[in-house]
């Protein structure tokens, strides 16, 4: 009669811990925190520059209330050929590392009741989540992102703890800054690029068209007032036209000499009309 005691107390006990594990996943857990206990896995897919698919299935047996991080980094994975890519030191590989945030907004990760707002999403166990994140690059000069490339996600604050990158890729992933005007002022901030480099940069070069600039005026125009409004806590809203007053700080910029220049790389035969310009560098 005792040792049957014993066994139901025992089970009773393991039954409770193990409804606090389920209700702590219940609860909420951060999604690097997920991926280091084993609970899910991530599979970061970078499109390009500018986007990425970011795949995220439950690997317990429990539904999971997933944390997401307001902002994220990916760097590519060295030893794509069998490695375990959990061991690739963050920023260790060729190409570009991008930085940015995972929408959770416009139905991403809402759908079917699966979306409990405030960055929480849940997961059913075995299940898998497609999201896209919004990236720009954080070292500039270095090749491109490409599907074909392995890349592994990691927290931002592992590659820079730099406060104004991290704001930037927070309003990115949130839809509450443009691309190009986030990726302007990440370069001109961590890569220091110069105001001027940046208008100068050249998207694509064309013997027909001339060369397309990888900013337009309004973009840099957005970019600096971040630097040079104290009242605003946020970066500004985008406008699509420029103000008499952008078009005077913007000629300051355009009327110094155009010296600086892309390198031309590669090899090319016949005649060259137009060349697309690396979005990295």
């Amino acid at each position: 009669m005792r040792y049957t005691t014993s066994a139901c107390l025992f089970l009773f006990a393991a039954g409770w811990i193990g409804t606090l594990q389920v209700s702590a996943k219940e609860t909420g857990i951060d999604l690097f925190q997920a991926i280091d206990q084993g609970d899910v896995t991530v599979q970061f897919i970078a499109l390009n520059s500018k986007q990425a698919n970011v795949l995220i299935k439950n690997e317990s047996d429990a539904p999971l209330q997933l944390r997401m991080p307001k902002a994220i980094a990916a760097a590519p994975v060295l030893g794509q050929f069998g490695q375990n890519p959990n061991q690739n030191p963050a920023g260790g590989g060729a190409n570009q590392t991008i930085g940015g945030g995972i929408g959770m907004g416009h139905g991403q990760g809402l759908g079917n009741g699966q979306g409990l707002g405030m960055g929480m999403m849940r997961i059913a166990p075995g299940k898998v989540r497609k999201l896209k994140a919004r990236m720009v690059c954080l070292e500039h000069g270095k090749p491109d992102p490409q599907p074909r490339i392995a890349y592994r996600m990691i927290p931002l604050e592992t590659f820079t703890e730099d406060p104004i990158i991290t704001q930037v890729c927070q309003q990115l992933g949130a839809g509450q800054i443009q691309q190009t005007v986030a990726q302007a002022i990440v370069w001109h901030q961590a890569n220091a690029l110069t105001w001027t480099k940046l208008a100068n940069l050249d998207r694509m070069q064309s013997t027909y068209r001339g060369n397309i600039k990888f900013f337009r005026p309004e973009d840099l125009t957005t970019a600096k007032s971040f630097y040079t409004s104290e009242s605003e806590p946020t970066y500004p809203q985008y406008s699509s036209s420029m103000t008499s007053e952008g078009a005077s700080a913007m000629s300051s910029v355009y009327a110094t000499d155009a010296s600086f220049s892309m390198p031309r790389t590669g090899t090319y035969s016949g005649t060259l009309r137009s060349r697309n310009q690396s979005t990295c560098r």
